[in-house]
C-alpha cells in the first residue's frame, strides 16, 4: 500500500507547492509510482508548477460529485508521476465540499507507491481537510522565526490529530544574513530537520519556465537539496506511521 504524505506550514509563500512539486519529481526519478494531489482548493497553482494547465476534470469536480478520483488523474511529463489538479475558478470551488478529501484522496493508497498532497497553508477547515486527507506530514518553513513558529504550531496540532510528522524542510536559506541557522530551527521545531533548500536563483528560473529545478537543472544546488530530501523520505516514510500504531 502507498503512503500518503501531506506539504503543510503555517504560513502560505514559503515554497510549499515548490517543494511538493519537486519531491514528487524526485521520487519518481528513483522509480517510485507517484500521485501529486492539489488540495490547495482555493489557491491552486501545483497544474502550473507541474506543466498541465488545460486539465478538464479536477479534485474540485470529484469533491462536488461531478466525477470518479479515476477521471481527475493525469499522465505528467516526468517519469512515474501522476498529477490531480484543481481547478482555478471560484464556481468550481463553491462548489465542492473539502470535507470529502480524506475519503476521496485515501482511495489512491492502492495505486500509488507515494501520494503526495499540496495543502493550504494554516489551520483553517480546508487545510485541515487537506493535511488529514494523509497519514505522514512534512513541513515546509522559511527560516524567519515567525514562520518557524507558525509551522511548529501547525506540527503540533496534526501530531495530536494522530498523524506522523516526518520533520520539516528549512527552505531558501540563505538569502538573508537573519536567516535562522538549522540547527536553531531544528531546536524550535523539536522534529527533525530532513533538508536544507538553498536560496537558488535557478529555483524561480524553473518556476518561471514551469518546469520543477529537479528537471529543469538536475545539478543546481536547490535540485541536488531536493533529491537528497526525496532519498530521505523514501527511507523513513511509513516508520514513523507505524511507530504511532504500535
Amino acid at each position: 500500500m502507498g503512503r500518503l504524505i501531506s506539504i503543510a506550514s503555517g504560513k502560505g509563500g514559503t515554497g510549499k507547492t515548490t517543494t511538493a512539486a519537486n519531491l514528487s519529481i524526485a521520487l519518481g526519478k528513483m522509480g517510485y509510482k507517484v500521485c501529486a494531489v492539489d488540495a490547495d482548493l482555493t489557491m491552486a497553482n501545483l497544474s502550473l508548477v507541474m506543466g498541465i494547465d488545460d486539465a478538464y476534470t479536477t479534485i474540485h469536480d470529484v469533491l462536488a460529485e461531478k466525477a470518479s478520483i479515476t477521471d481527475s488523474i493525469y499522465a505528467t511529463a516526468y517519469e512515474n508521476v501522476h498529477l490531480i489538479p484543481a481547478a482555478i475558478d471560484w464556481e468550481h470551488v463553491i462548489r465542492a465540499d473539502p470535507r470529502k478529501l480524506p475519503d476521496t484522496i485515501r482511495e489512491l493508497k492502492s495505486q500509488f507507491d507515494y501520494v503526495i498532497i499540496d495543502s493550504p497553508a494554516g489551520l483553517q477547515m480546508d487545510a485541515m481537510n487537506a493535511m488529514l486527507s494523509s497519514e505522514e506530514v512534512l513541513l515546509v518553513t522559511n527560516p524567519e522565526i515567525s514562520c518557524i513558529t507558525d509551522t511548529m504550531k501547525v506540527g503540533i496540532v496534526l501530531k495530536k490529530a494522530g498523524l506522523a510528522i516526518l520533520g520539516f524542510v528549512l527552505n531558501r536559506y540563505g538569502r538573508s544574513e537573519n536567516d535562522i541557522p538549522p540547527d536553531v530551527a531544528e531546536e524550535v521545531m523539536e522534529i527533525p530537520l530532513l533538508a536544507v533548500i538553498p536560496e537558488d536563483p535557478v529555483v524561480r528560473e524553473a518556476t518561471l519556465e514551469g518546469v520543477p529545478v529537479v528537471e529543469y537543472k538536475p545539478d543546481s544546488k536547490g535540485a541536488r537539496a531536493y533529491m537528497e530530501l526525496a532519498q530521505k523520505i523514501a527511507k523513513i516514510a511509513g516508520f514513523k506511521a507505524k511507530v504511532m500504531g504500535s
